[in-house]
């Protein structure tokens, strides 16, 4: 059974500025906790990306909103819970960008989406009458630096 190390949340209002700061105090927070490296930088990635996305493309109003994430770290996994009230959007459905094309059309960006989408063990969107919620989870160890409380599988026998 995975051990919880911790859970936070935060409100921000859907500017940049806030969600830049929220991501590093989420970074610093969840770098207390036994997770790798690679587990921070997925978090980064995840949060920035979904964040910035929010914010840039959410709203066709100038009116303040919030923007809710909770995070939960434990052995196995960090999950993230984003809930705005933006415009629907369900990023499991966006389709895979054509990797090729965008670079040679000199088209800067588009593949957070499918970023996210690839380091993610699970992604899942529904919309209710908060608005988007978005959850996905991020493996908390690299599978090639198991933590020493994390059995590696089954040892062979010797023959």
């Amino acid at each position: 059974m995975p051990r919880l190390y911790g859970e936070r949340s935060w409100q921000i209002p859907n500017e940049l500025g806030p969600a830049t700061a929220m991501t590093r105090e989420a970074l610093a927070w969840a770098q207390a906790f036994p997770i790798s490296e690679q587990a921070v930088y997925s978090l980064r990635l995840v949060l920035e990306e979904l964040l910035s996305n929010t914010v840039k493309y959410g709203y066709s109003d100038p009116d303040p909103h919030t923007i809710s994430i909770w995070i939960s770290v434990n052995s196995d996994v960090i999950q993230v819970e984003l809930t705005d009230d933006g415009h629907p959007f369900d990023p499991t459905g966006h389709p895979v960008p054509d990797i090729l094309r965008r670079i040679e059309s000199g088209v800067d960006g588009g593949f957070g989406i499918e970023l996210v989408r690839r380091i993610c063990r699970h992604i899942a969107y529904r919309r209710d009458q908060h608005g988007n919620r978005l959850s996905v989870h991020i493996g908390s160890f690299d599978p090639d630096e198991l933590p020493s409380s994390v059995p590696s599988g089954p040892k062979e026998s010797p023959a």
